[in-house]
C-alpha cells in the first residue's frame, strides 16, 4: 500500500447541509437519484407513472431517470416511437422544480447477436456484418424532447461512437451502464476519447457482490479502473437497475438548485458519486477543486475528505491511478481528512472509496465512490 507522507485528521462537531467546493462551483446540495431502471415499455413492471410515484412517494428520490430498453416489449422488438414520446410526456408531467426531477432516457441495448458471425441460431437477429462486438449497454437521457431514441439496432447508431455523435448533437447524455468484465463487456470501452464528453459516467459497482446466498466476482470495479488507467475519462454513477419498478437512492448530484438543468449540469461535469444501499454523504477535492474536475497543481496535491456515514464507518481509501494511496479506518459515522500527496509524479486521477459497517439484506457493506479528480502538473 502506498501511504501519504503528510495527513492531518480533523475533528468534526457538526454536520453540514451543504458542501463547500472549489472556485468553479458555488455551493451545493446532494440531490438522490436512481439513474437506471425498467418499466413495462420494456421488460419492466408497472408503467412509467407508477415508477415515478414509487421514486417520488415511496423511494423519496429527488430525482429519478427511466431508462427502458430500445427493443421495447413487443415484436419487431423496437420501442414504439408512441412509447418513447409518452415517456416524455409523463417524465414532463411529473417535473416540479424544486421538488422532484423526472427525465426521460433508455438503454441502448447492443448485443452480439445483432452481428453475422454468431452462429446459425441467431439468424433472425442477424442486422450488421462480420465478427460480433461486445458493446454492453448504454444508458442515455435527454434535457429535453427528442423526436424519437437512436436504437442499437440501427446501422446509423451501432457503434459507441456513432451514438456518442448523434446523442452529443442534441445535448444529451451518455452512461456505461453495468460495467462487465466477461465477454459481453469486452468492447464497452471502445470509443474515441474525444467522446468522453458525453459519454460522462460509468455505474460503478463493488467487485464482490453477494445475492441470495451466493457471491459473484464482477470485478466493476477493476474493470473502471483499467479504462482509467488507459486515460478513459468517466465519472462515477450507479442505478439498481430495477425490473420491479422500484428505483432507489444510488446517484447523489451536487447540484445548486433541484431543476432539471440543473441535475442535467452536475452529471454533465461528473459532480456525482456512487453508492449502495445507505446514503452515505460524501465531499472530496483536491486543492479545493471537487470531483470531477480535470485540475492543474502546482506542486504536491493536497486531497481532503469529508464522509458523513448513516452508521459506523470501516474505511475510507483513497486510490491513485488504480491502487490505494492512503486509506482510514475512523471506527466512527463522521470521517474528515485531508493528506498531502508527496509522491505526485505530474500526471494522476484520484477518487474516494468508502465503506461501512452495516450491511444489506444480501450482506454486502453499503459503499460510496466519489467521481475522479484529474491532476496534472503545471
Amino acid at each position: 500500500m502506498l501511504a501519504a507522507s503528510k495527513w492531518t485528521a480533523v475533528l468534526v462537531v457538526s454536520c453540514a447541509a451543504t458542501i463547500a467546493c472549489g472556485p468553479a462551483l458555488a455551493r451545493v446540495k446532494v440531490y438522490w437519484g436512481d439513474v437506471h431502471g425498467h418499466t413495462g415499455l420494456s421488460d419492466g413492471k408497472g408503467t412509467v407513472e407508477e415508477y415515478l410515484i414509487y421514486a417520488r412517494d415511496v423511494a423519496k428520490l429527488d430525482f429519478v431517470i427511466v431508462t427502458d430498453h430500445d427493443f421495447g416489449n413487443t415484436a419487431p422488438w423496437r420501442m414504439p416511437k408512441e412509447a418513447w414520446q409518452s415517456m416524455q410526456e409523463t417524465v414532463d408531467a411529473y417535473t416540479v422544480p424544486g421538488r422532484f426531477v423526472a427525465i426521460a432516457g433508455y438503454e441502448w441495448t447492443s448485443q452480439p447477436k445483432y452481428w453475422t458471425d454468431v452462429g446459425p441460431d441467431m439468424q433472425s437477429e442477424r442486422l450488421f456484418a462480420g465478427p460480433p462486438k461486445y458493446y454492453n449497454h448504454k444508458v442515455v437521457y435527454f434535457p429535453s424532447p427528442e423526436e424519437y431514441l437512436f436504437s442499437a439496432k440501427d446501422a446509423a447508431y451501432m457503434t459507441p461512437n456513432l451514438l456518442a455523435a448523434a446523442v452529443r448533437a442534441v445535448g444529451g447524455l451518455i452512461d456505461n451502464a453495468h460495467p462487465s468484465a466477461d465477454l459481453e463487456g469486452r468492447d464497452q470501452f471502445d470509443y474515441d476519447p474525444a467522446y468522453a464528453s458525453v459519454i460522462v459516467n460509468t455505474e460503478i459497482g463493488a467487485d464482490t457482490v453477494l445475492y441470495d446466498g451466493k457471491t459473484y466476482e464482477t470485478r466493476a470495479e477493476q474493470v473502471v479502473r483499467d479504462s482509467l488507467n488507459r486515460g478513459g475519462k468517466t465519472g462515477f454513477v450507479k442505478g439498481t437497475d430495477t425490473h420491479e419498478g422500484h428505483p432507489e437512492a444510488r446517484t447523489g448530484v451536487l447540484a445548486t438548485e433541484l431543476t432539471r438543468e440543473a441535475v442535467f449540469r452536475a452529471l454533465r461535469h461528473r459532480r456525482n458519486y456512487a453508492i449502495t444501499n445507505a446514503r452515505i454523504g460524501l465531499d472530496f477535492s483536491i486543492d479545493g477543486h471537487g470531483m470531477g474536475e480535470e485540475i492543474e497543481v502546482a506542486g504536491q496535491p493536497r486531497l481532503a475528505v469529508d464522509a458523513t456515514g448513516t452508521d459506523e464507518i470501516a474505511e475510507v481509501a483513497i486510490i491513485r491511478d488504480g491502487a490505494v494511496l492512503t486509506s482510514r479506518h475512523p471506527g466512527a459515522s463522521r470521517a474528515t481528512f485531508t493528506c498531502v500527496d508527496d509522491r505526485f509524479d505530474g500526471d494522476s486521477y484520484y477518487y474516494v472509496c468508502v465503506t461501512q459497517v452495516d450491511k444489506d439484506e444480501h450482506g454486502n457493506p453499503s459503499q460510496a465512490w466519489s467521481s475522479p479528480i484529474w491532476a496534472r502538473a503545471k
